[in-house]
């Protein structure tokens, strides 16, 4: 995606992992709600809504350049792990791959706050 130049230009990384991860939480939120053993996956799925919850925060508040950007990001890293860790017990393809693209958004999460 082409974005002009701006001041929150330095977060596009992590603007975009967090998209990224919040598509991706929706697509495994959507895909273990068809799972037969949804009901066993009850914590992994709210735990998809909370982190796709917090990754769209966190890209409103540094895209706005908010002065709490880095406190929503740092917690957004905090959900992302949890959620990565939710979604390992789950060996299926989407909950693997959701847990693979949870752990790359808590990085860029790292990263941001350390800016």
């Amino acid at each position: 995606m082409t974005v002009t130049q701006t001041s929150v230009t330095k977060y596009q990384a992590c603007i975009d992992a967090c998209e990224k991860c919040l598509q991706v939480c929706n697509q495994c939120f959507n895909s273990c709600l068809e799972e037969k053993d949804a009901h066993a996956r009850a914590n992994c799925i709210k735990m998809l809504r909370l982190c796709a919850d917090l990754c769209n925060l966190a890209v409103q508040t540094m895209s706005m350049d908010h002065t709490e950007a880095k406190f929503i990001c740092n917690a957004c890293r905090t959900i992302c792990d949890a959620c990565a860790t939710e979604c390992m017990m789950f060996k299926d393809q989407h909950c693997q791959q959701c847990a693979q693209v949870c752990h790359e958004c808590a990085n860029e999460c790292a990263n941001m706050t350390q800016m």
